[in-house]
């Protein structure tokens, strides 16, 4: 009796033509992830199947190609990612764990010596991408003005959106996160946040459209159209926020305190944290937008690879016109009796209230680090290797400018 006679050999040779599975392992998983009315079966049995069907693995690099590759992802994205989050940046190359050893050691080993990751134990279980979206913020840089918010799909653990602002703002968070994500995929079943009022917002609109949430049957869907946890509870997203910590986060705060170790700059000066806001945020967008790309495209055990999620999504998907716009959003909840504050700076801006000061001292920063630091991508591959100098000279220019600047 053949094995797997309901599985396409096409849809398995493809898996790694295009690079999705590295081996069979993976391959099993993301199967039985993508057919899960199937029963599941075992990595020998799916390896019967290749040989029936005369399905190879395929080597895309050479080890050369693959150590140069290692090689730069890890200029950009530093060490902390491991061998499957590696995949994610590179997708689609093999033996990635002999390579890191060789191009980047010490982080291999610093991974191997630190502590297991403190998952939580409770189980979790979403039938489909659309079913859930997660809302969490993160404010291990709040001192200096950095604050993050991202959503992630429950099923398929998709960072769906990812946002970095000198304070936490609900008018922001549903521009950059609800919104945009809606646009995109559609209308979640039910948001999931914590009891934090900064995204009253998003659940406020969430129930004022649930009458579109339209099932294929026509009925409408009764589930509540947003849950509020407590931190530890919402795991789909807070089991992320080590990963943007080591990758995104934390290497900037370091950057800061270092300065502040060094007498260069002062928290208590509002001037120096608008400063440390302005560059630490722009960095953050970078450093952020690579963590998720690599994420997003990596395979986790069990589950396949999350970015494969989008394209069976079971999001409702609303009228033309009918997802308000933020400062529509904002007028309808404020119309409702709600309170909501405007988006703010943080420290305070030396040349506030002159405009063309503003953007004179904004242009010439720009040209100055585009030419002495490699603009910010640059200066963002530097800071997650722990090469603090470009990060904190971008900082020290910004505030020399804006005094420069003040009294001409």
């Amino acid at each position: 009796m053949p094995a797997l006679p309901w599985l396409d050999a096409a849809f398995v040779s493809q898996l790694f033509e295009n690079g999705v599975c590295n081996t069979i392992a993976e391959a099993r998983d993301w199967i039985c992830a993508s057919y899960p009315e199937q029963a599941e079966f075992t990595t020998r049995t799916l390896q019967r199947f290749m040989q029936e069907h005369n399905i190879k693995i395929v080597q895309h690099l050479s080890q050369e190609e693959l150590e140069r590759e290692v090689r730069t992802a890890t200029e950009e994205i530093g060490g902390a990612p491991g061998r499957k989050t590696m995949q994610g940046v590179i997708s689609s190359q093999r033996r990635i764990s002999a390579a890191q050893s060789t191009v980047a050691g010490s982080y291999l080993e610093n991974r191997r010596q630190g502590v297991q990751r403190q998952l939580n134990p409770q189980s979790y279980f979403a039938s489909h991408f659309g079913e859930n979206l997660h809302l969490d913020q993160n404010e291990k840089g709040v001192e200096y003005g950095v604050v993050f918010v991202i959503a992630v799909d429950g099923k398929s653990a998709f960072v769906c959106r990812g946002a970095v602002m000198p304070r936490k703002n609900n008018i922001t968070i549903y521009e950059k996160i609800y919104q945009s994500a809606v646009e995109e995929f559609g209308m979640w079943e039910q948001i999931i946040a914590d009891c934090g009022r900064e995204f009253f917002l998003c659940e406020f609109i969430q129930e004022y459209l649930k009458d579109f949430r339209i099932k294929r049957d026509g009925s409408i869907c009764r589930r509540p159209s947003f849950k509020q946890l407590t931190s530890c509870k919402n795991n789909r997203v807070e089991r992320l926020w080590q990963e943007v910590n080591a990758q995104v986060g934390l290497p900037i705060k370091w950057a800061f305190i270092e300065m502040e170790n060094n007498h260069t700059l002062d928290r208590h000066n509002l001037t120096h944290l608008f400063a440390t806001s302005f560059v630490g945020c722009s960095v953050a967008r970078v450093l952020l937008q690579r963590w998720m790309d690599g994420w997003n495209n990596h395979t986790i055990t069990g589950k396949g690879i999350p970015s494969q999620y989008t394209q069976l999504r079971g999001n409702y998907l609303l009228p033309a016109g009918v997802l308000p716009s933020a400062a529509h959003a904002a007028e309808i909840y404020r119309g409702s009796n709600g309170q909501l504050t405007d988006e703010s700076t943080f420290g305070q801006d030396p040349l506030e209230g002159q405009p063309e000061k503003q953007n004179r001292r904004d242009q010439i920063f720009q040209n100055e680090i585009d030419a002495k630091l490699g603009g910010f991508n640059y200066i963002a591959s530097y800071t997650v290797n722990h090469s603090y100098q470009p990060i904190q000279e971008a900082v020290t220019l910004y505030i020399q400018l804006g005094v420069s600047l003040l009294s001409s």
